[in-house]
């Protein structure tokens, strides 16, 4: 029988290191338990991003710790449910990103004079071995719920390997008052190095106005100039044309919906609400997983997925068995936000087999937090809990997008039978162009090649410093 966590035994020079802090900030200090990614540099962006870590992304860092989510002022929360308790973390920030800041919203109800708890960044090697604090968030007794933003930009550090979150929640001997973890948000700015110090092409001496733009898409990938060594950059396009590169560059055409992205989500991604519940799988060829027992009421799994922010969801399937007697109180199938907004609400069929159980046409659009799915089993102890009602996976179908297509078209002279109808009206959209003024694109006019790659460079943040 599987337990519904996973121990990550690890590291525990890194551990030590954060207890002694812990330490040093008084509050009480766990003994020496053990432990609690990306290839070549993105381009730099002048946009901050922003990788979110919920509260169902934090793990135990060994079995004897147990724990529950909450909500709290609108937030999913994480606590524990021993006297003392750590988590961890690991976001997945691209190599190149040059962090910001670290948002932290949290609970600390302990009463004044009671236990403080840390929220710390760390920095590790691609093994896992500790290599540094990169900054550090204390959560204060008797500070209620509240964020707290960390500045890290005088770390001056840019991702380079996987870092991993240790959360701590700290309690006293008795349990009788706790602390909770909500979101950690990481902002970060992609970046490059500065541009080099021998030109990539001939005709784009270092002294030219659009040298650094011209480097930074060439660097990019996205231009190989127009012939060897050369970039011509007084070569003209049309700005139709320019239209349909920086477009294409950007995928804002498909921001329009053209193309349907689908994100599976496995049976091993749902896990019990409660890490007091227990789980089965079963083997080939039907992956899937299921209750044996539970202490909360319903019982439950639950997956989390992000969503690039902006994304409009249109379709969720859940794959699921359900041998039960017809009759039989249904599955719930549920899909939230982390703040728990449901926007799906789904059942089975009792005495239907495996079937795919679907909704279609959602229209929600994903912001920051994570979506959470859900698979409610009853009440403790019905009959609902066992291998005859299972989980096999689930899916979720979205469109990127800026905002739905013109029924008209926002310049005169770009008629919705252009052909570059919707680059236009995508750069029109996201802002990045208002035309050449009185209501017209001027889509046959030139522009040199060097307007465009200061125009698409600026557009995509390119641009070394």
């Amino acid at each position: 029988m599987k337990h519904g966590t996973d121990g990550v035994m690890k590291a525990t020079a890194r551990i030590s290191l954060a207890l002694a802090a812990l330490a040093l900030l008084g509050g009480p200090c766990l003994a020496g338990e053990p432990r609690p990614v990306a290839s070549a540099p993105k381009f730099g962006t002048t946009n901050d991003a922003t990788y979110k870590v919920s509260a169902f992304d934090f793990s135990p860092i060994d079995s004897t710790t147990q724990y529950l989510h909450d909500q709290q002022g609108g937030n999913y929360t994480l606590l524990t449910t021993t006297p003392y308790g750590a988590f961890y973390a690991w976001p997945d920030l691209p190599a190149g990103g040059l962090l910001e800041t670290m948002s932290v919203y949290a609970c600390n109800l302990n009463p004044p004079g009671g236990d403080d708890f840390l929220v710390l960044l760390e920095k590790t090697d691609p093994s896992g071995n500790f290599l540094g604090v990169l900054g550090s968030v204390t959560v204060s007794a008797n500070s209620g719920c509240a964020s707290q933003t960390l500045d890290l930009s005088g770390q001056n550090y840019t991702v380079n390997v996987s870092d991993r979150l240790l959360v701590w929640t700290i309690f006293g001997p008795t349990g009788s008052t706790f602390a909770m973890l909500g979101d950690v948000a990481l902002t970060y700015k992609l970046q490059v190095s500065r541009p080099p110090l021998n030109p990539t092409f001939s005709d784009v001496p270092s002294t030219d106005p659009g040298f650094r733009y011209i480097e930074a898409v060439a660097a990019a990938g996205i231009t190989a100039g127009c012939g060897p060594g050369i970039f011509c950059p007084d070569s003209s396009v049309t700005r139709r044309q320019m239209a349909v590169f920086l477009s294409r560059s950007l995928g804002l055409a498909y921001r329009f919906g053209e193309t349907l992205t689908s994100v599976p989500v496995p049976e091993w991604q749902f896990r019990p609400y409660v890490n007091t519940d227990h789980y089965e799988d079963t083997g080939p060829p039907q992956l899937s997983r299921y209750l044996v027992d539970s202490v909360v009421d319903p019982p439950r799994l639950e997956a989390s997925v992000s969503l690039p922010p902006g994304a409009l969801l249109e379709n969720v399937e859940f794959d699921v068995c359900d041998d039960r007697p017809a009759g039989s109180p249904p599955l719930g199938l549920n899909v939230s936000d982390a703040p728990l907004n449901y926007l799906v609400y789904l059942a089975s069929t009792p005495g239907s087999g495996c079937a795919s159980i679907s909704a279609v046409d959602i229209g929600y659009t994903a912001g920051d937090s994570k979506l959470i799915l859900w698979v409610f089993f009853g009440a403790p102890g019905s009959p609902s809990l066992g291998p005859q009602t299972r989980i096999l996976g689930a899916r979720l179908d979205y469109r990127l997008q800026v905002s739905p297509p013109p029924a008209a078209a926002t310049f005169a002279d770009v008629p919705v039978s252009d052909a570059a109808f919707a680059y236009v009206e995508a750069l029109a959209a996201s802002g990045i162009t208002g035309g050449c003024g009185g209501g017209n694109f001027c889509p046959n006019s030139p522009v040199t090649r060097r307007q465009m790659a200061i125009f698409l460079a600026k557009a995509l943040g390119l641009s070394f410093y």
